[in-house]
């Protein structure tokens, strides 16, 4: 059952990232779009910039659970690398915790974010001014979405500190 969890957390996050791609196709022609008017026709839009940095930053977030999985971060490794698989797991598992009280806190903190925008109707500074309530949801979206591959790996270590091998 731990493994049937584990691999439908792996699936889904990378059928979000998967779909996530696809975004680079839409902000390629924004800012493709922009610049032809922007430098062919002397003629910039209003709203070109700011909707790519608006897709752009979807982008980046839902990068998130993807970078998680690929465990493509940073690591400082210079004693665990020395350690034995299991204890590098059993010392996982502890620092997830840490990671998922982090976490916990962003959500707690992007939920309100997200609600009180929705509530306002907010609106970009810019002179466009666009919506962006619907844009600030995506940021606890996302953070979900990080905690939940995180909490993927954390039953992997659980897994290898228990067993001592590789969840198959």
């Amino acid at each position: 059952m731990l493994k049937s969890i584990v691999h439908g957390i792996d699936k889904f996050n990378t059928a979000i990232s998967n779909v996530t791609m696809w975004l680079m196709i839409p902000l390629v022609g924004v800012m493709l779009y922009e610049a032809i008017r922007r430098y062919f026709f002397n003629a910039p839009t209003v709203w070109g910039m700011e909707l790519s940095m608006m897709i752009f930053g979807a982008y980046i977030i839902f990068s998130g659970p993807s970078s998680i999985l690929q465990r493509v971060q940073v690591g400082v490794d210079l004693f665990s690398s020395k350690w034995e698989p299991r204890t590098r797991a059993v010392v996982n598992c502890l620092t997830y915790g840490f990671t998922f009280v982090f976490f916990f806190q962003l959500l707690k903190t992007s939920v309100i974010y997200a609600i009180e925008s929705w509530e306002l109707q907010e609106l970009s500074s810019s002179a466009w001014g666009q919506p962006v309530y619907h844009w600030k949801t995506l940021i606890p979206i996302a953070i979900g979405l990080m905690m939940l591959q995180s909490f993927a790996e954390f039953l992997r270590n659980v897994w290898m500190a228990v067993k001592g091998e590789k969840m198959p």
